[in-house]
């Protein structure tokens, strides 16, 4: 799960592209991305539910979510890894 609290330290990797603002909506499509260039073992797997100020990955497969979220981690803490993944997602 993000929160707003969350969203401000990388909003200017999502502001690069027409569109992403960096909320719950956008770490959603940031998610289904991530699936489909890198982890399509996941699809399927996961549930999300956005909201502006909120992102949550839910489901009851304990190992697709523990994935998911190494995968988004990583998206977090690296720039340009989240910069591809903005670049090829669809707003949602």
């Amino acid at each position: 799960m993000l929160t707003d609290q969350h969203f401000g330290r990388v909003a200017a990797v999502f502001e690069q592209v027409e569109g992403f603002e960096g909320g719950g909506y956008d770490w959603a499509s940031v998610a289904h991305a991530v699936v489909g260039r890198d982890a399509p073992n996941l699809e399927g797997r996961f549930s999300t539910d956005p909201e502006a100020g909120m992102f949550v990955a839910y489901g009851g497969d304990h190992e697709a979510l523990s994935e998911l979220g190494i995968l988004l981690a990583k998206a977090y803490s690296d720039a340009e890894y989240l910069g591809g993944l903005v670049a090829i997602s669809e707003l949602d």
